[in-house]
């Protein structure tokens, strides 16, 4: 039966899938939910779903960003499958009477030894060996505080523990650990909030706030987000949606080559995509980080007036506040985040230098020990952002902040290539949007060789407008007539080039 379910689904053949023959048909009915809320793209390349058993519990877990759309459906469908698999028998499937907190079996096979227990017999067991499992016990005991002090040891699996030293309720599944790294150090924190008691109930709150955020974020340690265990079929599909971005590619397969050998950490060194304007670069940025459910900023560099987004303000300014990048390292859990710092080039000449912030940034031994102008009590480790700055040119950018980048020139692309980028751009309206399922996952041949005459950058407002106009009309597939071109979209100017020119 398990054969034919994944013959049936076959994305499910790249997942952990063992569930128990008696929760078979619940867990059936969860994936063909959620194949209902979620594309087959999203199924094919989007986290990992594990569902197996552990003492006749029905564990279940799948991975998928906050932000998406059907993040909270797709959770509340597997909380409620966990649910109804403790009044099911995890042999045979019978409904079971029980407290509806811990799993039950029926009459037929409460006694009888281990999950699938027609199969076992008590011969067959094997017997633990006393010496070796002091052994065992003995190897344990040497592990250093360092090592053990992140988890506790309760009921069924190992646990990561909360600030107050209590382990959450978490899936046994969830506890193979992303690599961790050291934030912040802690007494620095304490300082802070310290420094800001004698000041008055608003400043010390502030403080409080700022202190309770990153407590629940992680608190002095963060997490690494990881690559995809298939990361060279993704890039092979990046490159299929964003087929000018070769170069790119190439350089990440690179990296991902080496990181796949040692924790698999997501990470690059920075890189600058130089390319005429509206070619997809922060659009390939975000298709990135999407993919590899990293979180995603991007910081407009031409509207910056100082470094404050990236570096906070100066504490002795009454309105002080932390900088952009401050808040998105030390108030979630993810430590490797894709920054783009966009149109980088456009940077103008200002009072205070809005590049500043950068030249340690970049550097990664000097972005370990990153100080946010507005709170100076201690530092946080910035050495695992992935930078991605776009520019469409070189001239204007300082010297020293070129040597600290990796320089790609992306070509624009040809009317084909912009056929496949129009292509992903649709797939991504889909996938982030709640009515998604409604319309079909390809375009037709036909409404691709008429998105070819736009520039990139208009296809997200066409593929948005078309899809409205046919869904007034009821209609679940995007036609040609839907298409709205602007006056000048014939007039193929910046960012697009013809078929076989350079």
């Amino acid at each position: 039966m398990l054969a034919s379910l994944k013959e049936r689904h076959p994305w499910l053949v790249r997942q952990v899938f063992e569930p128990a023959p008696g929760h078979l048909s619940l867990v059936e009915h969860l994936i063909e939910q959620m194949e209902c809320l979620l594309s087959s793209a999203v199924l094919k390349r989007r986290g990992t779903l594990c569902v197996t058993q552990i003492r006749d519990r029905l564990v279940a877990h799948y991975q998928l960003p906050s932000d998406h759309a059907a993040a909270h459906a797709v959770m509340d469908l597997i909380a409620e499958t966990k649910n109804l698999s403790l009044h099911h028998c995890p042999v045979c499937g019978l409904p079971v009477s029980g407290n509806g907190t811990s799993p039950q079996r029926c009459e037929r096979h409460e006694n009888q030894l281990g999950l699938f227990a027609e199969d076992l017999r008590p011969s067959q067991q094997p017997k633990i060996d006393e010496q070796e499992l002091r052994q065992v016990v003995r190897d344990l005991g040497k592990l250093t505080a360092e090592e053990t002090r992140p988890f506790v040891q309760e009921g069924e699996g190992v646990q990561q523990t909360t600030e107050e030293g209590k382990a959450p309720k978490t899936d046994p599944v969830e506890t193979e650990q992303r690599p961790t790294i050291v934030f912040l150090d802690g007494t620095g924190l304490e300082a802070f909030v310290d420094r800001h008691r004698p000041k008055g109930d608003e400043k010390l709150r502030r403080a409080q706030a700022i202190q309770d955020r990153i407590k629940r974020a992680g608190h002095e340690r963060r997490q690494l987000g990881l690559l995809p265990l298939d990361w060279a079929a993704l890039m092979d599909d990046f490159e299929a949606a964003f087929p000018n971005f070769r170069e790119l590619a190439e350089v990440l397969r690179d990296h991902f080559a080496l990181s796949s050998l040692g924790d698999r950490r997501a990470n690059w060194p920075p890189v600058l995509l130089v390319g005429p304007a509206g070619i997809g670069k922060t659009e390939a940025a975000r298709w990135l980080a999407d993919w590899m459910s990293l979180p995603f900023r991007v910081f407009d560099m031409a509207s910056t007036q100082s470094s404050s987004p990236l570096a906070g303000s100066e504490a002795f300014w009454n309105n002080s506040e932390p900088g952009t990048l401050f808040e998105l390292l030390a108030y979630q859990p993810l430590a490797n985040p894709v920054v783009v710092l966009d149109e980088l080039d456009k940077v103008g000449r200002q009072q205070y230098d809005p590049l500043a912030a950068l030249y340690t940034l970049l550097e990664p031994r000097s972005a370990r020990n990153f100080i946010d102008l507005s709170i100076r009590d201690f530092s946080i480790d910035a050495s695992h952002v992935n930078w991605i700055a776009t520019a469409n040119e070189l001239t204007s950018i300082p010297d020293p902040i070129l040597s600290r980048l990796t320089v790609l020139h992306i070509p624009s692309p040809t009317p084909k290539q912009v056929g496949s980028i129009a292509q992903s751009i649709y797939a991504r309206l889909r996938d982030e949007a709640s009515w998604g399922n409604a319309f079909v996952e390809k375009l037709d041949i036909e409404v691709l060789e008429k998105l070819q005459t736009l520039a990139p950058r208009s296809l997200g407002l066409a593929l948005r407008r078309a899809l409205g106009a046919a869904a007034r009309d009821g209609r679940g597939i995007v036609q040609v007539n839907d298409i709205t071109l602007p006056p000048d979209a014939n007039n193929r100017g910046m960012g697009f080039i013809r078929d076989g020119l350079n």
